[in-house]
């Protein structure tokens, strides 16, 4: 008696944590419909209060991608955000770190995170950004895998990475194809920060709207418009725009360097400066995230 009792308090409890997880991971990601049949969606990211992409959001990020799979329901995703300063922010760097996040393999949810990266390309479904807060880092990556994005006047992105000396694996390719050579090399090496204005200009966004409201009805209109088409013709347009695309190889090479130099020690101690100026999920630091980090390591003044 006594042994079922607690067979079934452990049974509770697990129940109870599956649950949970549940809860926490539809929390981080939020699903709303656009039109009446729901086949134009927006998943709303909530992770506050940088939307740092953790553990948390890699994992809820992942199921989601995964539930997209051999289904003809979903044809268009709109992902915003529910903060007004960020759309999302940085990867947690703890994953990098010797100490990593307790009860979490770092190693499996990087590996995870690049599979989500891959999957925002190789999903027939059409993705759109839509932001109005600060993309940096793995925000960025994932908004310039997805088929379009559209700015408000608060929008801002960038790529820290170089100034902590790895790559921006999972954007850089297709930045390169969006807004050619030479300015992405000028973004990237330098770990600017830019404006949507700007974006909007060189091509790294589609187009800037002058408020929230403006940039939520353009997307709302574009994305109910997307979805009234043929399943079929969408998934064929946006293949045949993918065979235009900077190829899977060069993603895989990326990956391949990006583990090359998160080995490095100077990187290894970089990770560890930033992470403890930082505390992580400072606001204060991340609202100017790529500068502070330039600042920090370099002692170089903002």
């Amino acid at each position: 008696m006594a042994i079922f009792q607690i067979t079934r308090k452990i049974f509770f409890f697990l129940s109870f944590t599956y649950f949970w997880r549940g809860l926490v991971e539809a929390q981080i990601l939020k699903q709303s419909c656009i039109n009446e049949v729901c086949s134009a969606k927006r998943v709303t990211i909530s992770n506050p209060p940088i939307n740092l992409w953790d553990a948390n959001v890699i994992t809820a990020f992942n199921e989601f991608m995964v539930s997209l799979q051999d289904q003809n329901e979903t044809k268009v995703v709109v992902f915003d955000s529910d903060n007004s300063d960020f759309w999302a922010s940085s990867l947690d760097i703890n994953l990098f770190t010797q100490r990593g996040i307790p009860g979490r393999n770092g190693t499996a949810l990087i590996d995870t995170y690049f599979t989500n990266l891959d999957l925002l390309l190789s999903t027939p479904v059409i993705f759109i950004g839509e932001i109005n807060g600060r993309a940096w880092g793995a925000g960025d990556e994932h908004l310039l895998r997805m088929d379009m994005r559209f700015a408000g006047p608060e929008a801002q992105f960038g790529a820290p990475e170089a100034a902590i000396g790895v790559i921006h694996v999972g954007g850089l390719q297709q930045l390169v194809k969006l807004i050619g050579s030479g300015r992405a090399a000028e973004y990237l090496l330098a770990a600017a920060q830019v404006s949507a204005s700007e974006a909007a200009r060189v091509g790294w966004v589609n187009s800037i709207h002058p408020t929230t409201n403006a940039l939520r009805k353009h997307v709302n209109d574009i994305a109910a418009r997307i979805a009234l088409f043929p399943i079929e013709t969408l998934r064929a347009t946006k293949a045949s725009i993918a065979e235009q695309a900077p190829p899977r190889a060069a993603f895989e090479n990326d990956v391949a360097r990006f583990n090359q130099l998160a080995a490095l020690p100077q990187v290894a101690a970089n990770v560890g400066t930033v992470l403890q100026v930082s505390k992580n999920e400072s606001k204060a630091f991340e609202d100017n995230l790529n500068n502070n980090i330039v600042e920090k390591l370099y002692q170089v003044p903002n």
